[in-house]
């Protein structure tokens, strides 16, 4: 759909667009900038208010929380909207309607209906466009209201205080996720300014919960919680809910728990203060989970996060983990997994490891965490799938030039040689081999191992010599982990049909 494309392809040149410094979004500027872009697209604080806003910061799990509690108010019949970021394959994901990703044409239909309010008054303000992210916060809300949702989910971009979806002046209930250290150049560079940062998402008796967290972040939430005159409540763990034992959440991982129950928490407080029939809950949170509840949780998806694809003899296991927290929890996840997996085939399989990072993060400090599961390849691909032509203009990311991306690959894979060097297992070029695309990557290791993946990467890897399929060796778990957008190129290849 052309209007569909030209629409991605006029957002993406807003990659590049710096509207404002760092310095002057901690002056609260974007925040001013942000009201006066959404009063040109006539979306006004009540507007925002009416659409009883959930919203949720912290820096690791506050996608999934929002996917919890956003799957649990669907199951008690409400229509809702949900906004997240990053997006995985298309920019639409970010944007969701009971659950699904916006369709194409309203996507294209909204998205123009905003750029054409925006230009008609530029001549009257300053900041005559918005940046990349500020274009979809403002296309979101506009797109909820005219789609008059009845609960909209909306999870923080970086931080909270000065982020651009903190222009939400009254929202039903407010959530922190776990603390850690990422967004420095923003946040700051310590628990203590980033949990800051994160409890500027409070307002004025409305009701905020959060997880046990790490001492001097929990002192700064609470200090924040007296400021704005907030209660603020502490989640129970997941086990302890009368009736969770027997229940699967659709999330896998020990870490979803805690998530789980701030959602439960949060979809149980707005079910109360909307009056739609909450579970009345007693002084320490506990309360059985009913049905609606239990659905909810168990049907959760949240892509990229804890996902396993199968092929007939080659496992993936992705996760778009990218602060040392969220790679710790993740790398246990996938021990327990490759090793159940290993148990049901009733033999040993052979782990791969599929790694980039992005930004300034320490590339080192992840791989000593990845290294004890025992890889005995690695591989060290950008975040790109193919370089062949692709169907999705979403994934193009203007702001680091090719050129960037591969200097990232091979400083990745020494800094992994030197892992191994210092545990005392030296590796060779063999086993931490750099690649252009994931597509390459693939074909070199599934080795035509999958009939249905073989056929797909001929079409797409730049690679002449393709090798003959030939069926061979050991079960493949290959563990895809460092980079969302290294998750989501993965899986434009294994699963490019995610959003149908």
């Amino acid at each position: 759909d052309t209007k569909y494309e030209e629409a991605v392809q006029t957002l993406n040149e807003l990659q590049c667009y710096k509207m404002l410094s760092a310095k002057q979004k901690l002056e609260g500027l974007g925040l001013l900038l942000m009201k006066e872009f959404l009063h040109r697209v006539d979306v006004s604080e009540k507007d925002i208010n009416d659409l009883r806003v959930i919203h949720v910061t912290g820096t690791k799990g506050k996608g999934s929380t929002c996917a919890f509690v956003e799957s649990i108010l669907r199951k008690h019949g409400v229509k809702t909207g949900f906004y997240s970021s990053p997006h995985l394959l298309e920019v639409r994901e970010r944007i969701r309607l009971n659950g699904r990703p916006i369709s194409t044409d309203l996507f294209t239909k909204y998205f123009w209906e905003v750029h054409e309010l925006l230009k008609i008054s530029e001549d009257d303000y300053e900041a005559k466009i918005p940046s990349y992210f500020y274009m979809l916060t403002i296309l979101a809300f506009y797109i909820f209201k005219h789609e008059k949702v009845g609960a909209a989910v909306i999870e923080v971009g970086i931080g909270g205080a000065f982020d651009a979806t903190n222009v939400i002046s009254r929202p039903i209930c407010c959530g922190v996720a776990a603390l850690g250290i990422d967004h420095t150049e923003y946040l700051g560079n310590t628990i203590e300014k980033i949990a800051w940062q994160k409890g500027g998402i409070f307002k004025p008796g409305t009701p905020a919960f959060t997880l046990p967290q790490p001492t001097e972040g929990m002192a700064v939430l609470k200090q924040r919680a007296n400021e704005f005159n907030v209660d603020l409540k502490i989640v129970p763990n997941f086990d302890s809910y009368p009736r969770s034992d027997d229940l699967t959440l659709g999330l896998s991982g020990d870490h979803q728990k805690l998530n789980a129950s701030l959602a439960t928490q949060l979809a149980n407080c707005w079910l109360q203060r909307t009056s739609m029939s909450p579970i009345m809950t007693s002084p320490n949170l506990l309360f059985p989970l009913n049905e609606p509840f239990r659905q909810g949780l168990h049907s959760c998806v949240w892509n990229g996060r804890g996902q396993v694809i199968k092929f007939r003899s080659v496992s993936f296991y992705l996760d778009g983990a990218h602060t040392v927290r969220s790679l710790t929890c993740a790398t246990k996840w996938f021990m327990e997994e490759s090793s159940t997996e290993e148990f049901h085939l009733k033999t040993s399989c052979e782990k791969i490891l599929a790694f980039n990072v992005t930004n300034n993060r320490d590339a080192k400090q992840f791989l000593e965490i990845l290294f004890p599961c025992g890889f005995s390849r690695s591989l060290f691909v950008p975040n790109i799938a193919s370089h062949a032509p692709s169907r999705f203009n979403d994934q193009n990311n203007l702001k680091i030039p090719i050129e960037n991306q591969i200097f990232r690959i091979f400083a990745n894979r020494d800094a992994w040689k030197e892992v191994c060097q210092s545990r005392g297992t030296p590796t060779n070029n063999d086993e931490a081999q750099t690649f252009l695309s994931v597509a390459d990557a693939l074909s070199s290791v599934t080795e035509g191992r999958d009939e249905e993946l073989w056929k797909t990467l001929q079409s797409m890897t730049s690679q002449e010599d393709y090798p003959t399929m030939k069926l061979r060796g050991k079960h493949l778990q290959v563990f895809v982990t460092g980079s969302l957008h290294l998750v989501g190129a993965f899986l434009m290849i294994l699963k490019p049909d995610i959003n149908e």
